[in-house]
């Protein structure tokens, strides 16, 4: 389908309009305002291409995926030369509000990237859209491969249509939330080789407001406090993990016999969060603010995890799957980007992994962008917008 470019213009908010929702500050100091002047002239009309293809399971095997490739029209007076962009999505419940299903909160802006002349992949990840079974919620493994195996389908379907397209053999990943852990486990099973994209060279990620390491406090925990923020979101968290690693993360040995009972069977991809906390809610006899770990979670499980967390299969997992000890090779900038304000996923999470990139190689190029709005959400726009004239300003000092 054809998407034209008042829908791209809309994504791309005047500055006027942006500073009554989010902070500009941050926005104005890389040039936004002047960078959207010259650029709303210049974006093109965008076709969307539903993609399936199979993508590798942490747990074995393969399973059947879809997302969807936002491409520029074609230029009938020359071959578009396209950079790719791999642009990954946030938590979502509702399996059908996602990328190859025209859904998302992130849609808007994933199309306008390709108004810019970007070629753009966005995958549902396991458990979303034509994939089957429990969200791999937060496994980086599972959503690497979404990511990079998805990547392979649509540079396949680019290939066909080698009259209208050609590729500058450069590449960027970015994603905000769920979507930054993503963005950074793209990276890495990019870099090391786990999963190849030959012919391609990625030149810049932007990991933003990404939980990198999932074992800072208990997620999604209410700072100083028992209670958890977003109760949906760690019941799910537990339900990917045991999913992907059915031999050593066990729903029934972590959440409670009534959470169990409850709750995980209504976690089919037919609600959205605001339903499941009320449901939540009500198993455990709470109000849907006033949900603790204790409320979540077996007695044994929160013993363990507090003194002796070693012992637990489910904290090993997600020991081993952080992603904030991770240094990109020589030639890709990491653009770690994040509010201190967040009350969701701690800020600190890109600061140790600023930390530890810097301080085991000098040379690294990463950066650390302090976002200036008050909330996970609203730095969600915040972050993307700013990955979007980053990312747009880099490029066209290389290409042009």
């Amino acid at each position: 389908m054809s998407l034209l470019k008042p829908s791209a213009l809309l994504a791309i908010a005047s500055p006027t309009v942006l500073g009554r929702a989010i902070d500009t500050s941050v926005l104005d100091a890389a040039g936004y305002s002047e960078w959207r002047a010259e650029r709303r002239d210049e974006l093109v009309d965008v076709q969307s291409v539903r993609v399936s293809f199979s993508a590798r399971l942490p747990e074995g095997g393969t399973e059947r995926q879809s997302g969807m490739l936002h491409l520029p029209v074609p230029d009938e007076s020359t071959p578009r030369s396209l950079t790719w962009v791999v642009f990954l999505r946030g938590t979502e419940h509702l399996r059908d509000n996602v990328p190859s299903r025209g859904g998302g909160s992130e849609r808007s802006l994933m199309e306008a990237t390709a108004a810019l002349g970007y070629a753009v992949w966005a995958p549902d990840y396991a458990g979303s859209g034509d994939a089957e079974g429990a969200q791999e919620y937060c496994v980086p493994e599972s959503m690497a491969a979404s990511a990079l195996d998805g990547l392979s389908a649509a540079r396949i379907h680019v290939a066909k249509h080698s009259a209208a397209y050609s590729e500058t053999g450069r590449l960027i990943v970015l994603g905000y939330s769920q979507g930054g852990l993503a963005t950074m486990a793209a990276l890495e099973a990019a870099a090391t080789g786990k999963i190849p994209v030959p012919g391609l060279r990625i030149v810049a990620g932007y990991p933003m407001g990404a939980p990198l390491d999932l074992m800072i406090g208990a997620p999604f925990m209410k700072a100083g406090s028992s209670i958890v923020e977003r109760p949906d979101y760690s019941i799910l968290l537990v339900l990917g993990w045991a999913r992907a690693y059915p031999d050593r993360v066990k729903i029934q040995d972590i959440l409670s016999p009534s959470i169990i009972q409850e709750i995980v069977p209504r976690i089919d991809g037919t609600r959205d969060g605001d339903e499941l906390c009320r449901r939540i809610a009500k198993a455990v006899g709470k109000k849907p603010d006033s949900v603790t770990r204790e409320d979540l979670y077996r007695p044994e499980y929160l013993n363990a995890i507090s003194n002796a967390p070693e012992t637990v299969p489910y904290h090993a997992a997600r020991s081993a799957g952080r992603l904030d000890r991770w240094t990109a090779p020589a030639g890709m900038q990491v653009i770690l980007a994040a509010t201190p304000d967040d009350e969701l996923v701690p800020f600190l999470n890109s600061q140790n992994a600023y930390d530890w990139i810097r301080g085991h190689n000098p040379a690294a190029e990463v950066s650390l962008v302090r976002l200036e709005s008050e909330s996970h959400g609203r730095a969600a726009v915040e972050g993307l917008l700013y990955a979007l004239v980053d990312m747009d300003l880099r490029e066209r000092k290389v290409l042009i």
